[in-house]
C-alpha cells in the first residue's frame, strides 16, 4: 500500500523541465528570428499557442512516472558506479561479506515487489533506504580497513617506547635550549598520537560490531520479508537501520577528523635551527607519516 508521500513523490509536476530546456531555447530563439525577418509575429505567436496546448497534455501522470523511474534509474546507476568503486579497493573478506549483503538487499526487494497494491514510488523509496544501508556498509569496511592499517603501522606499544625515548632525552639537563623545545613539541604529539590510537582501537571495535548488527538485520529483514503481512513495519525496520547507519557514521567522520588534525600537527616541519645554535638532532622518520580516513566519494 503506498503512502501519500509516494503519491506525491509520482504525481510532481515536470512542467519546469518542458518549458526550460535546450530544445524549447532552440525553438523560441527560431520561430522569434522567424517573426524578425518576416516582419510579422504570427510565428512566434502561433508556437507561444501550441506551447500553452501541449504543455498542460504533455504534464500528466503517466509521463511524470515514466520521467521519475527514468531520474531513479540514473540516480541508481551513479550510486552503484561509486559504490562499486568502493567495493574495488576492500580487501577479499570484506568483498565477500558486501557481496552477501547486497544479496539480501536483492532478495529483500525482490520479495516487495511481489506485493499487490504496491506503488513505484513506495518500491523505490525501499530501494533507496536499501541503498543507503548497503553505501552505509562498504563505508564502513573501508574505514575499518584503513583503521587495520594505521595500528600495523603504529602500535600503542612501539609509540609507548619512543614516547620513554624522548622522556629519557629530556632527563638530559645539558640539551640546548632549543633542542629540548623540539622534544618537547615531539612528546607533545606523540602523546596525542597515542591516544588518537587507543581510540581507533575502540572506532575498529565499534565498525565491527556495527557491521555485524546490519548482517543480521538484514537476514531477520529478509525472513520477515518472505511473509511479509505488514510491509510498513519491514519498511520501520528498514528506517531503524539507516538512522543507526547515519548515526555512527558521524562518529566514523569524528574520529577521521581527529587523526586529520593529529597528522597535520605532526607533520609540520620544525623551525630551522639559528646560525650561532648546534643543529637540532633529526626526529624520527616515521613522525612524517599520516593517517587518514576512508577516500571521499
Amino acid at each position: 500500500m503506498a503512502s501519500p508521500d509516494d503519491d506525491r513523490s509520482e504525481a510532481r509536476s515536470i512542467l519546469k523541465e518542458l518549458v526550460v530546456n535546450q530544445y524549447q531555447a532552440i525553438i523560441l530563439g527560431g520561430t522569434a528570428l522567424a517573426s524578425l525577418v518576416a516582419l510579422n509575429p504570427l510565428p512566434l505567436l502561433l508556437w507561444l499557442g501550441g506551447e500553452l496546448v501541449m504543455l498542460p497534455l504533455l504534464d500528466s501522470g503517466p509521463l511524470r512516472r515514466m520521467v521519475h523511474r527514468r531520474r531513479l534509474g540514473r540516480s541508481r546507476k551513479e550510486v552503484e558506479s561509486r559504490r562499486s568503486r568502493v567495493i574495488s579497493s576492500l580487501g577479499p573478506a570484506n568483498q565477500k561479506r558486501y557481496a552477501d549483503m547486497d544479496h539480501l538487499c536483492r532478495l529483500i526487494e525482490a520479495n516487495y515487489r511481489t506485493l499487490h497494491g504496491i506503488s513505484q514510488a513506495y518500491l523505490s523509496e525501499q530501494r533507496g533506504k536499501l541503498d543507503m544501508i548497503l553505501d552505509g556498509c562498504a563505508h564502513r569496511m573501508m574505514a575499518l580497513e584503513r583503521y587495520e592499517r594505521l595500528l600495523v603501522d603504529r602500535s600503542p606499544g612501539r609509540i609507548e617506547r619512543e614516547i620513554e625515548g624522548l622522556e629519557e632525552e629530556l632527563r638530559d639537563t645539558e640539551q640546548a635550549e632549543r633542542a629540548r623545545t623540539a622534544l618537547e613539541r615531539n612528546l607533545e604529539l606523540k602523546r596525542r598520537l597515542l591516544r588518537s590510537v587507543a581510540e581507533a582501537e575502540d572506532t575498529i571495535k565499534a565498525l565491527a560490531t556495527e557491521l555485524d548488527s546490519m548482517a543480521s538485520l538484514l537476514e531477520v529483514l529478509h525472513q520477515s520479508s518472505i511473509s511479509m503481512g505488514d510491509p510498513q513495519a519491514v519498511s520501520q525496520e528498514l528506517d531503524t537501520i539507516v538512522r543507526q547507519s547515519e548515526d555512527s557514521g558521524r562518529v566514523v567522520r569524528e574520529m577521521e577528523a581527529l587523526l586529520r588534525s593529529d597528522a597535520a600537527d605532526w607533520s609540520a616541519a620544525p623551525l630551522p635551527p639559528l646560525p650561532d645554535e648546534p643543529i637540532v638532532p633529526p626526529l624520527p622518520a616515521s613522525r612524517r607519516q599520516r593517517y587518514g580516513g576512508p577516500r571521499q566519494k
